[in-house]
């Protein structure tokens, strides 16, 4: 009978709702209860710390560790896997949907309750991350300074060819750095939105490299003037061509954002309200 119903979506796995686990979390005064579909990926994540004490002198500092271009402290991750109907060897995984909540914190000149400051803010750190002057240790996982490090390279190879007598690679760098940043780099992002989700206003933004069918969704809830939570969906897609699972990854996302809207009480509304 599973076997028929697979067949008929076009996928196995996903996000089952019909089996949820309860989670809570406490950021001072801040309390997310919600329910989270099981996970269909082992895991090894190591025990969470479900009381929060973000305002705590030095707190953020001892805990955030540095995600590609976010430095955060993890809350939670939870992921789902979609496989073909039937298993066909290694092309049976169809992509992932990935969920990871974490803690942020923006620089003191930066209100996060200001939701067009925080929007503004969070693209800048994006890019400023990639095109950072100083550039990151050769194969570091943070990408910082990657943009820089691609067209230093490029650079001193067309000046290298340029002292032989090619001069070709000098006069095309420009373009050629374009399209090595847009191929195998961090282009800018579209500008971050303030959006209203049933009538209370977050900051969302996307992150897709170039043409890459894998994204992420994100979205931003300010808890005051200096910390704000990252609530980050990443579909990641390894069979592009396969359209059904994506539809039920978005409604899955969505039906998970509204578990973790409905889990934040009229006081925590008030108190995270944009000044």
């Amino acid at each position: 009978m599973q076997l028929f119903k697979h067949l008929w979506q076009g996928f196995a796995g996903g996000p089952d709702f019909s089996r949820q686990q309860q989670l809570s979390f406490q950021l001072d005064e801040f309390q997310l209860d919600f329910t989270l579909p099981y996970s269909n990926i082992a895991s090894e994540e190591p025990p969470r710390k479900l009381n929060i004490p973000f305002r705590t002198k030095g707190w953020f500092e001892q805990y955030a560790r540095q995600n590609m271009h976010n430095f955060q402290v993890h809350i939670h991750t939870e992921g789902w896997c979609y496989l073909s109907p039937i298993l066909r060897g290694e092309n049976s995984e169809l992509g992932v949907l990935w969920l990871q909540l974490a803690l942020n914190k923006a620089p003191e000149t930066i209100n996060t309750q200001n939701r067009q400051q925080l929007a503004d803010y969070v693209i800048a750190a994006y890019d400023a991350h990639y095109n950072s002057d100083t550039i990151g240790p050769e194969g570091n996982c943070h990408g910082f300074g990657w943009n820089t490090r691609q067209q230093q390279r490029l650079k001193q190879e067309a000046e290298e060819a340029a002292l032989r007598g090619a001069t070709g690679r000098l006069d095309r760098l420009k373009d050629d750095c374009r399209l090595q940043i847009e191929r195998f780099g961090y282009e800018s992002l579209a500008p971050a939105k303030v959006i209203s989700i049933n009538g209370f206003d977050w900051v969302f933004y996307q992150e897709q490299r170039g043409q890459h069918a894998t994204y992420s969704d994100v979205y931003c809830l300010p808890l005051d003037k200096n910390y704000y939570l990252s609530v980050k969906f990443t579909h990641r897609v390894d069979i592009s061509s396969e359209k059904a699972w994506q539809k039920h990854a978005k409604k899955a996302q969505q039906d998970i954002l509204n578990t973790l809207i409905a889990s934040v009480n009229a006081k925590n509304l008030q108190l995270a309200q944009p000044t």
